[in-house]
């Protein structure tokens, strides 16, 4: 539930102008840490009402600051290259003045429900168009983009997006999709220690229930879209690789092949210690592309 919302107000970066606002979104993991922090950045010259993207950081914030927020590099490349393609892009920080660490990521918020109270404001603008917002992320981000493609989602936010672009998800644990009214791209890295199979899994099942959904897979590409990549220690939701787990539309939990699962059993199924090591991101800028081309393709 929102509480308030702070005034907008303009900057002027590199000729591009940003505005920053900040709302409250209760979350039942952080009780207390109820604030959201978002960028929206402007194309240089528009005329007319602006389409929207927002995009969430994955688990690591390490692109630019947002006031005294951060979001990550894939973000702070999406605000660049959507901005010079004629978007409106909008940033938020879900970790913002929250006490989380990247390695907790059973305890990370559910950031999709801060993208829709987002949304939600800014349909209220008169300079957005409402009937065109776009949803992206990477990692992290990219999971809470996908939580759109259930039956719980869409019977709350009925024609929310325009399209979907998830860059280098897990997949290890989706929701069941059913036909939805948007287009979905999902970006994988080759060579990503969060494998392709789960998300080639869940592109059947997105085809299957009648979408329009396209899987990219970048060559020579890991989890960072970073070439020379290497598997280290860590922590990751990819052990359900071949066999990963279906939340249903009554909220229940099943392995693929059928077999009922409690969240408990799914948690520790899916739980790794791999990580994924290199961050060259020599591959990023042709992810970045891709989610953007994707949008532009599908303003009309």
């Amino acid at each position: 539930m929102i509480k308030y919302l702070t005034i907008f107000y303009l900057i002027f970066l590199n000729a591009t102008a940003s505005e920053y606002l900040k709302f409250n979104s209760e979350d039942r993991k952080f009780p207390n840490h109820s604030e959201v922090i978002v960028e929206i950045s402007f194309p240089k010259k528009y005329s007319g009402k602006l389409p929207v993207i927002i995009t969430q950081h994955g688990s690591t914030r390490d692109g630019k600051k947002i006031q005294d927020g951060a979001t990550d590099e894939y973000s702070k490349r999406i605000i660049k290259e959507g901005t010079k393609q004629g978007f409106a892009v909008a940033a938020l920080d879900a970790f913002y003045k929250k006490p989380i660490k990247a390695h907790e990521k059973a305890r990370f918020p559910d950031a999709l429900n801060y993208a829709n109270e987002l949304r939600k404001i800014l349909i209220k603008d008169e300079r957005f168009d409402k009937e065109k917002f776009f949803y992206t992320g990477f990692s992290y981000g990219a999971q809470q983009v996908l939580k759109t493609i259930g039956t719980p989602y869409n019977n709350k936010y009925p024609n929310a997006w325009k399209a979907i672009a998830s860059a280098e998800p897990g997949c290890n644990l989706f929701h069941k999709p059913i036909k939805l009214d948007f287009p979905v791209l999902i970006i994988k890295g080759e060579e990503s220690h969060y494998y392709v199979e789960p998300c080639k899994i869940l592109e059947k099942e997105l085809l299957q229930a009648g979408n329009k959904v396209k899987l990219v897979n970048i060559p020579k590409a890991n989890h960072f879209f970073s070439t020379k990549g290497k598997i280290g220690k860590g922590v990751a939701v990819n052990g359900c690789r071949y066999d990963p787990i279906v939340k249903m539309p009554d909220g229940s939990f099943q392995l693929y092949s059928g077999e009922k699962i409690s969240r408990k059993e799914a948690r520790k199924k899916c739980f790794t210690s791999e990580s994924g090591i290199g961050k060259n991101r020599k591959k990023l800028d042709e992810a970045v592309n891709l989610t953007i081309d994707f949008f532009i393709q599908n303003l009309n």
